[in-house]
């Protein structure tokens, strides 16, 4: 049970995080701000990630439990901030109430737990069976701010756009008072991992693999005396010794959750002004787009037997460049349709879906050994960086709303499709070394 609550507070952070995405923009012209603050709105929460992230792999270091019980006390309060700001006629609290929800992203935490504490055999698994919660979470988001458009609604209070916010901290509070009762704190003394062995485990992270290794290079007689010391060498250490396909791996990370981010934050809005889409519409969409998160991921597990990291990566990163160039805007808005919406909106999302597994791929088998021990792991640095990426792509689309909804689309996937040309120079001309 302890295992399945784990793995449910990613989904459900997942579905918090996405619930929002198609009534944003509606909220924020409710509250008597422009529709492109949509992008603020949502960005607001994988800002607040950054720093939270940190202190979960602290924190996880002595308790699970507690720090899942803190993430989650947040995630209640910030859904009810979110829900209480129409009332109160402020977008600041839709801002503040985002941020507690980002600090309550327990997805280090979660990753950890099944690197820690599952068995050898159980770990591939596990960590199929997170990033199929985190799919399931983000279709779910969507498709029920979608059926909130059939609800009756109470004015000022249970709207479209507030009805995410009440949801949200009930099922928050449902999960608080489960993880309370029935989260047992796994036995420290004996973690599945061991540290006398020279392992190496190869473990599924947001769609990729990543390996950590954890060698005990002191033999007990001074292994208590230098244990402090050569945990900061280590930490200290490890910047010195990342090298190129590191750099390259957790640079385009942060460029596929760019992208990915300024394709979902701006479907809703830019349906709106080209399609006159409702929230029930654009919900729909992004729920289908999610979907095909799972038999993405699974295509490339099999692929990545047949071909190399680098490959895949090349391939994948063209397939983006192409989505983008054919999503943007040629000629008269009047010329721009759903079809090409659609099918291109798809082409970008698949490639930043299939990207993800193959640098991740790459990142498992290049990052130093220290980063499987400590706060500074490979884990928190590729959350780090996907989150850094989604802070980038929701703020870039918040500047580039402000020059008109007409621009927003090529404003903002323009320079993406440089920064994707600058990558697959940058891939091609270390290719050797990737």
């Amino acid at each position: 049970l302890s295992k399945f609550l784990n793995l449910a507070s990613s989904g459900l952070y997942m579905c918090n995080y996405n619930i929002v995405a198609p009534t944003s923009g509606l909220y924020a012209k409710l509250l008597g701000f422009d529709p492109a603050s949509a992008g603020l709105i949502i960005g607001a929460t994988p800002l607040a990630v950054i720093g939270s992230s940190v202190l979960y792999s602290y924190w996880s270091s002595f308790s699970y439990k507690r720090a899942l019980l803190f993430a989650s006390s947040c995630c209640i309060l910030g859904n009810l901030v979110y829900a209480l700001a129409l009332p109160c006629d402020s977008l600041t609290m839709v801002l503040v109430g985002r941020m507690l929800t980002g600090f309550g992203s327990a997805r280090v935490i979660n990753r950890r737990y099944i690197a820690d504490y599952y068995s050898i055999e159980e770990r591939t698994s596990g960590m199929a069976d997170f990033v199929s919660a985190s799919a399931f979470g983000m279709a779910v988001g969507p498709a029920l701010a979608a059926s909130f458009t059939h609800h009756p609604s109470l004015k000022g209070i249970w709207t479209i756009e507030t009805a995410p916010g009440y949801c949200m901290s009930a099922l928050w509070m449902v999960y608080l008072a489960l993880n309370y009762l029935y989260f047992e704190e796994p036995d420290r003394a004996k973690p599945q991992l061991s540290n006398d062995t020279n392992a190496l485990q190869k473990i599924e992270v947001g769609g990729g693999e990543q390996s950590f290794e954890a060698v005990d290079e002191q033999s007990p007689l001074v292994n208590s005396r230098n244990k402090s010391e050569s945990m900061k060498d280590a930490t200290r250490g490890a910047v010195s010794r990342c090298n190129i396909p590191v750099l390259i791996s957790l640079l385009i990370l942060v460029l596929l959750k760019a992208v990915l981010e300024s394709l979902t934050s701006s479907a809703p809005i830019v349906s709106r002004f080209y399609f006159g889409w409702g929230s029930h519409s654009s919900g729909i969409y992004l729920a289908m787009l999610a979907s095909f998160m799972l038999p993405v991921n699974f295509l490339v597990a099999n692929i990545s037997r047949r071909y190399d990291d680098r490959e895949l990566i090349i391939v994948a990163l063209v397939v983006m460049l192409g989505g983008i160039v054919g999503y943007l805007v040629y000629g008269d808005d009047s010329t721009y349709s759903e079809m090409k919406f659609i099918c291109f909106g798809f082409v970008i999302f698949v490639a930043c879906n299939a990207l993800e597994a193959p640098t991740m791929g790459l990142l498992s088998k290049t990052i130093p050994k220290s980063l499987a021990k400590g706060v500074l792991n490979a884990g928190l640095l590729a959350t780090e960086a996907g989150t850094m990426g989604r802070v980038i792509g929701d703020f870039y689309l918040s500047a580039a709303a402000f020059h008109g909804m007409d621009k927003v689309i090529n404003l903002t996937f323009e320079p993406m499709g440089v920064m994707v040309v600058l990558s697959i120079c940058i891939a091609l001309l270390n290719y050797s070394q990737l």
